[in-house]
């Protein structure tokens, strides 16, 4: 009788709790490090059938306060959050969440993401960053006028012809992953300036290309460029006379969803030192 009752016991212990025995199923994320607050990203998963058979299941995306470790899948919108999947033998598939971040949350968000098939499932989880968008454009100078200028977003097919028009890119249009864009950023100087740097924070859509900015237009003493993090760029340029400057920032698009795209901070150096904001943009990528 004892051992027919430790039997049960271990039966309904095997039906009632959750299998995480290995699927045949990988499933890996393919996401930025960071967003902006007010940005409309789509979470992107990659999933791949590593059997011979095809494979249908289930996938269950949950989001977090990484702080207060609650639910915030309500406030974030994330509406689809169940979604099923069907995966031929040996295909990949990628499965995207749509999400919008509320303007006023800053800080890390935790995800997890559960596979299911049959009774069998797995789980892998990561977090990230949330930034706060600062949308203020225009000049922070409080004398005269110093410099004018903005930025610009261009399509480009890599290696344009001088020829070849550059079209722009507008809040309305919709770009596809992988497509070259040049970020265009002019400026007019009315008196001469010992330096002028220049911060362009990242937008979370889109992927450096690398490479050294070069001077389309104007003459600078030297020009000093680096990487200051994973978030932004620095640009420094010396002795500069008065007259028009512009250059370019290449990049690919390279993640789904609507993204803010942040003006650059130009920190003028004379006898003072003065502050401008170039505008910002939106841009969709599809």
């Amino acid at each position: 009788m004892r051992s027919c009752l430790l039997l049960l016991v271990c039966l309904w212990s095997a039906n009632s709790a959750p299998a995480y025995s290995q699927l045949p199923i990988t499933a890996a994320a393919d996401l930025p490090a960071f967003f902006y607050a007010g940005d409309q990203p789509k979470l992107q998963f990659v999933l791949q059938n590593t059997s011979t058979q095809e494979i249908t299941g289930n996938l269950q995306l949950e989001l977090f306060d990484a702080v207060k470790k609650q639910p915030v899948d309500g406030w974030f919108f994330n509406q689809l959050a169940n979604q099923y999947f069907t995966i031929a033998p040996g295909e990949r598939s990628v499965v995207r969440f749509p999400l919008t971040i509320p303007s006023l949350y800053t800080g890390k968000v935790d995800w997890q993401l559960t596979v299911r098939v049959d009774s069998a499932q797995q789980q892998i989880s990561g977090h990230v960053d949330i930034k706060e968008a600062s949308r203020a454009d225009g000049e922070e100078q409080e004398n005269h006028v110093t410099v004018k200028g903005g930025v610009r977003l261009l399509r480009s097919n890599g290696q344009p012809s001088k020829s070849e028009a550059e079209p722009p890119i507008t809040p309305f249009s919709t770009e596809p992953i992988g497509q070259p864009v040049v970020l265009r950023l002019t400026i007019s100087l009315t008196e001469k300036m010992d330096s002028c740097r220049v911060l362009l924070p990242l937008s979370a859509g889109l992927q450096p290309s690398g490479g050294r900015v070069q001077l389309k237009k104007g003459k600078a003493g030297l020009l000093v460029q680096k990487s200051l993090s994973d978030t932004a760029i620095s640009l420094t340029l010396y002795q500069l006379v008065p007259g028009l400057y512009e250059w370019d920032y290449k990049f690919t698009t390279r993640y789904p969803g609507e993204f803010w795209v942040p003006g650059c901070r130009l920190l003028l150096f004379n006898l003072a030192r003065r502050t401008y904001r170039t505008n910002s943009t939106t841009l969709s990528i599809d």
